[in-house]
């Protein structure tokens, strides 16, 4: 066994420099791998217990079990835009599990501005007629769960465009009524494959700026992404990440 510096010194001094030089997150995974490969032992009782340390020291920062980023802001979106349909679906049905996303939150993040934003609200199935019904007659050009098929002959963009989907919420990202960055992005994905909201590079594009703008809980990401049957896609983008030079 090689003879090294104190563990905690190397990890804060080596690793983890290492491990974020390109990429702004890293798991734990990696990290043992990091060590495992540099023939250095190590426990899992005193990983964990200096990767605790030095979050709590500023160090590094936590992205959700397991993950770690050098990124010490957590991203942010702006609620304004979708605060009124929130409000609107929360005084007519204030027992409703549903939560809200817009385009318009990740705009800042994308490489071609858009100019009309789409609002999605996510509701339980037995739901989805009645919150329709609600937006149309409040003034929304509300589609209630479209197909692809039906997308192709009837979507387009206005000034007040909104989808309607059914969607269990169950371990989906979300603050209250209001969806997270994480399960946007996931979501995002999805849609792609029934709405023309953007291609596939402006999506990769749009993921690699978000994500290194501001800290995300990558854990919870995953988890929603492999609930949608996406974690392989995101786990690529994950890897594919560079610091702030787009994917490959």
């Amino acid at each position: 066994m090689k003879k090294t510096a104190p563990l905690k010194n190397l990890l804060r001094d080596k690793a983890i420099p290492a491990l974020t030089a390109t990429r702004p997150y890293f798991s734990m995974a990696e990290l043992r791998a990091w060590l495992t490969q540099r023939r250095i032992s190590w426990s899992a009782t005193t990983l964990n217990s200096y990767l605790h340390a030095f979050t709590n020291d500023g160090v590094v920062y936590d992205a959700g079990r397991g993950w770690y980023s050098s990124l010490a802001q957590p991203l942010t979106l702006d609620r304004e835009h979708v605060a009124p349909v929130v409000a609107l679906i929360e005084k007519a049905f204030p027992f409703l599990s549903f939560t809200v996303w817009s385009t318009q939150q990740i705009n800042p993040w994308m490489h071609h501005l858009l100019g009309k934003f789409v609002t999605f609200v996510y509701v339980e199935k037995e739901g989805v007629s009645a919150v329709w019904e609600l937006l149309k007659e409040n003034g929304y050009d509300a589609h209630r769960d479209p197909t692809k098929k039906e997308a192709d002959k009837s979507f387009s963009v206005r000034e007040t465009t909104l989808v309607v989907r059914a969607g269990s919420l169950v371990q989906a990202p979300v603050d209250g009524h209001f969806a997270r960055p994480e399960k946007i992005l996931v979501d995002i994905a999805v849609e792609l494959q029934v709405l023309p909201l953007m291609d596939t590079d402006e999506f990769s594009s749009l993921f690699t700026t978000t994500v290194t703008t501001g800290r995300i809980e990558i854990a919870a990401m995953l988890r929603y992404a492999n609930r949608r049957e996406l974690m392989d896609k995101f786990l690529r983008l994950i890897n594919q990440l560079t610091s702030g030079n787009g994917v490959s």
